[in-house]
């Protein structure tokens, strides 16, 4: 993949590799700099490229990777509190409501299996990571049309699979 290619498929995907990045690192300034170490990366292994797909999921991932990377050193670095963290109030759920916050969490996770693959894919984009479906779109080649039944669908089948567990 030469240079011309590597700006007309990688470069347009920016935005949407940046939301991800920020949804999973919640932070403008580290989304950024994993967006410029991935496609540093995706540009050294950009003979590779020739052989994907579906470049945009390949990216998508990589991003992904890198992001989680970050958010994993970021936790392990050392507390800018020192050994004393700063006194805060206790605004944890009760025991109560963190039992029912699993059984929930658990309820969802359940649903999200039932649903078939395309789907479960697009609802998890939409709603773990925040994407629109125009980048939905763009990271898995489906059409708007097609992101928007798949999301409606999905969310109908969970609502439905839900109120059965209630």
């Amino acid at each position: 993949m030469n240079e011309k290619q590597f700006k007309g498929y990688i470069m347009p995907l920016h935005k949407t590799l940046f939301a991800y990045a920020l949804a999973i690192l919640h932070d403008e300034s580290d989304a950024a700099d994993c967006l410029q170490d991935a496609f540093t990366k995706l540009w050294e292994n950009r003979s590779r490229l020739e052989e994907v797909d579906n470049i945009a999921a390949y990216a998508t991932v990589t991003v992904r990777h890198m992001a989680l990377s970050m958010a994993s050193r970021s936790r392990h670095s050392v507390s800018p509190f020192g050994d004393d963290p700063p006194d805060i109030a206790d605004s944890s759920p009760s025991p109560d409501e963190e039992a029912e916050g699993k059984d929930n969490l658990a309820a969802v996770t359940k649903c999200l299996k039932a649903l078939p693959e395309n789907q479960r894919k697009v609802v998890m984009m939409s709603a773990v990571t925040g994407l629109s479906n125009s980048e939905i779109s763009s990271a898995t080649g489906l059409s708007d049309d097609n992101v928007r039944v798949l999301l409606s669908r999905g969310r109908k089948k969970i609502r439905q699979l839900f109120s059965l567990h209630k």
